[in-house]
């Protein structure tokens, strides 16, 4: 099997969201650290390394910030039929993904087990129903109310379809999943922050700049006609955010927990972090609300 993304969140406590633990030729977890320079654009096409959170992560934050699970919020499971074309169903996959972690935070049962048959209905068109089985929808039903099984579910049908995807040639495809999953986590952040007046979210949201940058280059390495509206898209994002003041060095620290073999990446010379006023806020939100749009209406 090929190499596959690695996903690493910015700012939080991450999880890979596209592969397994990294381990040494003895099979063991490494417990590894490295300086990362993020001028280096390491984009090979089996070893591309961006930072952008887990949809579980960014859940997480948000409950934890005082959120309330909203069907407005969430991109309508009625909306899974309209979507035909691959780079339709490929970002709608990714926006499902984090509708699905939202809903298994907020123990939304119901919610729940309608966006996994959403990324089943994607995931077919995309020919890698197997990677959300009828064996994994079972395991779903079967341990609904066990908040950590489905997180767990989600997580391994998640790494699955993007194996699939990379196996199937169809690197574009998952780098438009990455892509959607990665805008609907924003977008929901944002509302959330509308809505709770949260700094902390805000604060997040602004470190997400580093995501954006490397999920950019990830696009832009596909040289693939159905990237380029989002990668445009996203790129009009970028100059927003980089008018944003920053609060670090730029040189950030991998370490790897050696039981997990989980990555966390964190500035080597952390500066006290920075939020958004309420012109930069709106900026953002603006945007993001933009482009999320035109994704959940795109056929």
């Amino acid at each position: 099997m090929k190499a596959h993304h690695i996903i690493i969140l910015s700012g939080l406590a991450i999880l890979p969201l596209a592969c397994g633990p990294a381990s040494t030729e003895s099979g063991e977890v490494g417990n590894d650290s490295a300086v990362i320079d993020l001028n280096k654009e390491v984009v090979s096409a089996e070893n591309v390394f961006i930072y952008i959170p887990s949809p579980i992560q960014t859940a997480e934050l948000l409950k934890q910030a005082g959120a309330k699970y909203s069907v407005d919020l969430v991109n309508s499971p009625e909306n899974a039929s309209i979507y035909t074309t691959t780079a339709a169903m490929a970002l709608n996959m990714g926006v499902y993904g984090s509708d699905l972690a939202f809903a298994g935070i907020f123990n939304q049962s119901a919610e729940t087990i309608k966006y996994m048959d959403c990324t089943r209905k994607m995931a077919d068109g995309l020919h890698v129903l197997a990677a959300f089985g009828d064996d994994r929808k079972l395991r779903l039903e079967t341990n609904i109310n066990n908040r950590d099984s489905v997180l767990s579910i989600i997580t391994d049908s998640y790494w699955d379809c993007d194996a699939m995807l990379q196996d199937n040639e169809q690197s574009h495809a998952s780098a438009l999943m990455i892509a959607g999953g990665w805008i609907e986590g924003l977008y929901l952040a944002c509302r959330v922050a509308e809505s709770t007046n949260n700094n902390d979210i805000r604060i997040r949201i602004v470190e997400q700049r580093s995501s954006l940058d490397k999920l950019i280059i990830l696009l832009d390495k596909q040289e693939h006609n159905d990237v380029t509206l989002i990668s445009t898209q996203l790129k009009e994002l970028k100059l927003i955010f980089d008018k944003l003041p920053k609060n670090t060095d730029g040189s950030l620290i991998e370490t790897k927990d050696p039981e997990t073999g989980i990555s966390v990446i964190e500035a080597e010379n952390p500066t006290t972090p920075q939020s958004l006023n309420a012109l930069e806020f709106k900026q953002i939100l603006d945007k993001i609300t933009e482009v999320r749009n035109g994704i959940i209406t795109r056929s």
